[in-house]
This record gives structure tokens, sequence and C-alpha cells, in this order.
């Protein structure tokens, strides 16, 4: 008999990146109708957490992702405190994981909620927004994803990098560039936005593969129109594909 799977990392990239929430705007008509994109600015740097809750029957596996942002900054002390186990049972879920902290890289985001989400709930100590559903994709009988590997996420959103901040980007065997999105502290505690610069020394780099910063000479804006590509090094930073060659 099948058991509960563990929580595949690309669960967590997809999470990371369609929580690009989200002002703190009621949330839409109940009436079917095309929901209206809501716009996020000033987010640089700015610290969120994420509960993902998961539903459904192996292999058919479905995500809901409760988002902190702009609702608190998850304070640590009370993030530490977070009980996965039971909020699984307060959420009905098969298993929870929770997923930060986080930073976002991105200055702007502008995003089009799937109707039916914008819920504000308090699970455990904080406060969080549901803001997506996603789906877990299943490879060859297990779900999972290594570090450096294109991920396919759907969402309609413009992200926004400033010309003020520098940006970090891999760059693939094929010449393919990705930009980070977010940095995080889920597997190293004390990475922080000064240690980005540095970062392609620590990283374990496939072959054919960089990482590199540059400064911008204007803003960098990628619109996705339903498909996003996406991969995590092994920090489980996440960069979103910004060209192919």
């Amino acid at each position: 008999m099948l058991g509960v799977p563990r929580l595949p990392r690309w669960l967590l990239v997809c999470a990371v990146v369609i929580a690009a929430l989200l002002s703190p705007a009621a949330a839409a008509s109940a009436r079917p109708k095309t929901p209206k994109a809501k716009t996020t600015v000033g987010m640089f740097n700015d610290r969120y957490c994420e509960v993902l809750a998961v539903h459904g029957t192996f292999p058919n596996l479905l995500a809901d992702v409760w988002n902190t942002y702009r609702l608190n900054d998850c304070p640590s002390a009370l993030w530490q405190t977070e009980d996965a186990k039971a909020l699984a049972t307060e959420l009905g879920a098969l298993a929870v994981r929770l997923n930060g902290p986080r930073y976002w890289l991105v200055d702007r985001a502008s995003i089009r909620l799937a109707p039916g989400l914008g819920e504000i709930r308090t699970l455990g100590p904080l406060r969080f927004r549901e803001i997506a559903q996603v789906h877990v994709p299943i490879t060859n009988g297990v779900p999972g994803l290594a570090p450096y590997t294109e991920v396919t996420v759907l969402r309609k959103n413009t992200f926004t990098w400033s010309k003020r901040h520098r940006i970090y980007e891999l760059v693939g065997p094929d010449g393919s560039v990705y930009v980070m999105q977010a940095y995080s502290q889920i597997v190293d505690p004390g990475l922080t936005l000064g240690a980005l610069s540095g970062l392609g020394s620590r990283l374990q780099l496939p072959a054919g593969w960089s990482y590199r910063t540059r400064k911008l000479r204007h803003d960098l804006s990628l619109r996705t129109a339903g498909e996003a590509i996406v991969v995590q090094d092994e920090l489980m930073n996440t960069y979103q594909l910004e060209r192919r060659p």
C-alpha cells in the first residue's frame, strides 16, 4: 500500500514563483469573471513564508499554497513554532510543508489570482492568504526534482527587477539565462542579500553551468502569459528563465 509521498522540491519552486501576492485588497467577486491583476510594489528583500497543504490521492495530488506576504513578515520566533503535523490536521491535508523563510529580489509584481482564492486565515500564530493550488507532477512514479532542472509553472504575471539593485543569474550549458527571483534561508539559515554576490563559489554547479551577478541599466520585466520556466539551486534559491540563446 502506498504511503503519502515526501513533498517534492518542485512544489517549493511552484509555490515561490506564484506567490507574488497581493496588495491587501479584498478577494475578487464570486461571479465568474476574468480576475483583475493585483500589483504589488516595493517588494525587494521583503521576507515571507508559506504553508503548503497537500490533498488528494497519490499520484493525483494538489497543494494549497498559503502565504504570509503583506500580512506579516514571518517573524522567526513565531515561524519556528509552526507545527506541520498540527496544521495538516487543521487543514485536513495529507501532509504540510513549511516553506520559508524566503526573500524577494523582484521589486514589483503583477499577478492574476484564480477565482476563489484570496481567503485569509490564521494558521498557528501567523496569518496567511491562500494564493494558489498547485498540481504535484509525478515523474517515473516518484515526485521530485533535482537542482538545476527546469520546471514549467502555469501562471500569468509580470515580475520586475529594479535597475537600482544588482541581479543574480545562472547560465545554463546552452546559454539560457535564469535570474534569481527569491533567495531562501531554508537550507542555509544564514544566507543574506549581501552574500549573494559570492554565492557562485559555494554552489555545486553542474558541468557547463555558471553563476554571475551584474548591474542593470534598465528595469528588467518578465511577463508570462501562462507558463513560466524556473530552476532552483541546491540552496533552494529560485530563478526564472530570462532568455534563451
